[in-house]
């Protein structure tokens, strides 16, 4: 099954670059993985550490450096070429990426960026045995406090979070601690932030109510509350196990329930 979806994954590169100077709508790009846009955009994520936006620009304008080096051809054809709406546009995130005008390409020869194109190699001997079950109709009524971050800092972020937290309130959660992890994939660019919340079910101060109602979960467990490990735990789960396990990803945050400093259980929420 693994090397089966895994080829869905090259396929979708290739329908991208094959695509690239024409327009590229997600609806078609979630038919080849066979998911919805919601659950495409988090998986190629956490797969390839870059948005789906990122990477079709990135490919976009690689390209269009090698149309306007090769063929010399005009700024504003190859910004229509490859989707843009104006010269303008298509200079600004030209500039952005390579760090000078497209105009001036014959003098930075030497700087040009090009960014790859993407290809899945198989990893299922690295795989291990993961065992879940499924629970349906099930809400929680939390008492969070938050902050943003960056996708890739979320472990560290998280430990000093927690950290600052017990510094300042000390123990307040008494066996009920739960960390909740709040994607804004729509939003997804170079920049973009996801938001961590420390929760418990019981108020404290500060703290402001977030409710989940009637969800289902697929939900997992650890032997361990290490942020790394369950950095790592999770990200597996994205790269080699969501994107085949037929369900589709529901706009809910990962929830992870810290038990007794000794394990975590974690919620990931389908539709």
């Amino acid at each position: 099954m693994y090397i089966q979806n895994q080829n869905r994954l090259n396929e979708l590169i290739k329908y991208i670059e094959e695509n690239l100077t024409e327009k590229i709508e997600y609806k078609d790009l979630a038919k080849i993985l066979l998911v919805n846009e919601y659950t495409l955009h988090r998986i190629f994520y956490f797969v390839t550490n870059i948005t789906l936006a990122d990477y079709i620009r990135k490919r976009r304008l690689s390209m269009a450096a090698i149309d306007l080096l090769e063929k010399n051809s005009k700024v504003l054809d190859v910004a229509i070429k490859y989707q843009y709406d104006s010269g303008t546009s298509f200079s600004r995130a030209f500039k952005k990426m390579m760090g000078f005008l497209p105009k001036d390409i014959h003098k930075n020869m030497d700087n040009i960026k090009y960014f790859p194109i993407l290809t899945f190699e198989d990893t299922s001997e690295e795989q291990k045995e993961l065992t879940f079950k499924k629970v349906e109709n099930i809400s929680f009524n939390f008492y969070t406090i938050h902050k943003h971050v960056k996708m890739n800092h979320i472990s560290e972020m998280a430990s000093k979070f927690w950290k600052d937290v017990y510094k300042e309130k000390g123990d307040i959660f008494a066996g009920n601690a739960y960390g909740l992890v709040e994607y804004n994939v729509y939003d997804y660019n170079e920049n973009s932030d996801v938001t961590y919340y420390i929760a418990s079910i019981k108020k404290f101060k500060g703290s402001k109510k977030y409710i989940i109602n009637n969800k289902k979960f697929l939900v997992f467990e650890m032997d361990t509350i290490d942020g790394k490990q369950i950095g790592k735990f999770t990200h597996n789960l994205y790269v080699n196990f969501i994107p085949y396990s037929g369900y589709n990803l529901d706009n809910v945050p990962d929830i992870e329930e810290y038990i007794d400093d000794k394990k975590t259980r974690i919620y990931i929420a389908v539709i």
